[in-house]
């Protein structure tokens, strides 16, 4: 007598039951770490030094006092000095918190590339998210990025 293998009653018939398997690093599935709220992006991960960001600020904002020494645009300079200083001093004594600095170098990376509309957007999301705290100088940038633009042109 040959038992066939397909009737055979010690075999058990295949899961077909999918609400117990585990599939673990599916081909599919997105990687973890895009659901964390903390992802470093690739520019906070580069070493990010409040003095060059204050180097760069000052720098520019002198090119534009040369260029700009008269007329109606004096009192914007020395407007805009005044608000950046405050700027300048919390930089150099690393007072601000490090998400506003990562926007600042991107802010700055953008002002050296003459890529103004980059700038404008960083410096929009800086004044929707920290103008109670720091308006008087993120007033103060705009018009630097302004003014630097106008120069440019």
């Amino acid at each position: 007598m040959t038992i066939n293998p397909l009737t055979s009653a010690t075999s058990s018939p295949p899961s077909t039951d999918f609400r117990n398997t585990v599939i673990e690093n599916h081909w599919n599935d997105p990687p973890i770490k895009i659901f964390n709220k903390n992802t470093i992006s690739e520019t906070s991960k580069e070493c990010v030094d409040e003095k060059e960001i204050a180097n760069i600020i000052t720098v520019t904002l002198d090119t534009c006092k040369l260029q700009l020494q008269n007329g109606p645009q004096k009192r914007i300079i020395d407007d805009t000095n005044r608000r950046i200083s405050v700027l300048i001093d919390q930089l150099n004594n690393q007072q601000l918190p490090q998400h506003i600095v990562h926007s600042l170098f991107t802010l700055t990376q953008a002002l050296q590339t003459k890529n103004y509309r980059k700038a404008l957007e960083v410096h929009t999301q800086l004044m929707l998210t920290e103008y109670d705290a720091h308006g008087n100088w993120i007033i103060g940038l705009k018009r630097l990025i302004d003014l630097t633009s106008s120069i440019s042109a």
